[in-house]
């Protein structure tokens, strides 16, 4: 017997089903509920305490699959490279240095492919409804820590100084590299909410869209400009090429012009303060002297990194490079590499290859879920790109955009002939 909003079929509503209109079940306010609280990621100095997100995460995560969340056919390849991931890190593990610190991390580690997988059978269940449902609360979040980002910057809240890192917007967050990254998916989601409204009154959603973007732009976090300029590109080629009339190609590239107009009167009313003119060319310098240092410098640590793996293929373990170096690798291809040597480094690659081939054909197929997809997409298009000069393997919302990627492709997967919807109802593995 199930239990309304609690019993979540695995197989996916068929396109037209009833979903309950706009009443939210136990289970999905219970989603709603760790969403809204993704704003706040902050602990000391060095630790990685578990944030409200994270306990709401694991009773959540418990409780769903205890009242019949069921993992979706197909997800155990995706399943199987973390699986790799993580027993790469585990054989590392074996000749570590610093062994106290390889048990936090692997437990860390196995939580956050936990939380991907989750999200990707929630999606799964109701692929169209359930995105927008987690796109909302999720912008909803990220509006809340930009406005303490963009309101303390410019000293207009109390306590404004401790929503901010060395003069950059922070928010709720330790480190502004991970604030900005937090806000694109929303702009997108934002953006492509806007491209596609029927009505004047949709046009509350430029204030928003208006402050996530200040709020990435005072964070200073090079990786998170590149970030949403490569999400936004992504973005635009993936829905142009999926317009279905000349007129819908023509309002996306009106609209496009729209928002480069916003973005030049944001970024020129930032500029005319001094504060933040200073800051900003200093930060859009496309190297800074912590890059290029020869003995501490970005650079020089990935050498340093891809040497190591060299010399140890089967790795060093989790959590050991940064003491070893005194330095982050900031790259998380090296970083995975180096921790789990070639095995870890070879299935983490080949997830992400097969994330980004497979995501690519799902958002090209027309569905009432394809705008959420294509932003889901270009998001994380974006954030692999920034993986390159940034350690993103412990950024929470890397994981929820995973979920959400991959419980829309599977859901699309099974609604195509063969697909047997049934059948996938009670198998969860095979």
């Amino acid at each position: 017997m199930s239990v309304e909003g609690w019993q979540i079929d695995a197989a996916p509503q068929r396109a037209g089903a009833s979903t309950r209109g706009f009443g939210l079940g136990p289970g999905e306010c219970l989603v709603v509920l760790v969403l809204l609280t993704s704003f706040y990621v902050r602990s000391e100095q060095g630790a990685d305490d578990p944030t409200p997100y994270d306990l709401l995460m694991v009773l959540t995560v418990g409780t769903l699959f205890l009242f019949g969340l069921k993992f979706p056919r197909g997800l155990g390849w995706p399943a199987a490279l973390w699986g790799l991931v993580l027993v790469g890190y585990g054989v590392g593990a074996m000749g570590a240095l610093y062994l106290d610190k390889v048990r936090p991390a692997m437990i860390v580690s196995i939580y956050l492919v936990g939380t991907f997988l989750f999200f990707a059978s929630f999606v799964y269940a109701d692929a169209a409804r359930r995105l927008g449902l987690i796109f909302w609360a999720y912008t909803a979040a990220a509006c809340f820590v930009a406005i303490l980002g963009v309101g303390g910057y410019f000293h207009l809240i109390p306590g404004s100084e401790s929503f901010l890192v060395f003069g950059r917007a922070t928010g709720t967050f330790n480190d502004p590299n991970v604030f900005g990254p937090f806000l694109v998916a929303p702009i997108l989601f934002l953006a492509m909410k806007l491209s596609t409204a029927q009505r004047l009154r949709s046009l509350w959603m430029l204030a928003p869209l208006g402050l996530l973007v200040m709020a990435v732009l005072l964070s200073f976090s090079r990786g998170a400009w590149g970030n949403l300029l490569l999400s936004a590109a992504v973005f635009l080629v993936l829905t142009l090429a999926t317009s279905r009339s000349s007129q819908q190609a023509f309002r996306l590239i009106g609209f496009a012009a729209l928002m480069g107009l916003v973005l030049t009167i944001l970024l020129g009313a930032a500029l005319s303060s001094p504060r933040v003119s200073e800051l900003f060319a200093e930060r859009a310098a496309l190297t800074q002297d912590y890059d290029i240092d020869p003995e501490r410098g970005r650079f020089e640590g990935q050498s340093r990194a891809f040497s190591m793996v060299l010399q140890k293929p089967w790795g060093i373990g989790p959590a050991q490079w940064a003491i070893i170096n005194d330095l982050d690798t900031h790259n998380v291809y090296l970083h995975v590499l180096v921790a789990g040597g070639f095995l870890s480094g070879l299935a983490f690659i080949g997830f992400i290859g097969v994330t980004l081939l497979r995501g690519w054909r799902a958002a090209s197929a027309p569905g009432p879920q394809q705008g959420m997809l294509i932003v889901a997409y270009a998001a994380l298009a974006g954030h692999f790109a920034e993986g390159l000069i940034i350690d993103i393997d412990s950024w929470r919302h890397l994981y929820l955009l995973l979920g959400m990627l991959w419980g829309a492709m599977l859901a699309l997967d099974a609604r195509k002939p063969g697909g047997e919807m049934a059948e996938a109802a009670g198998t969860a593995w095979r």
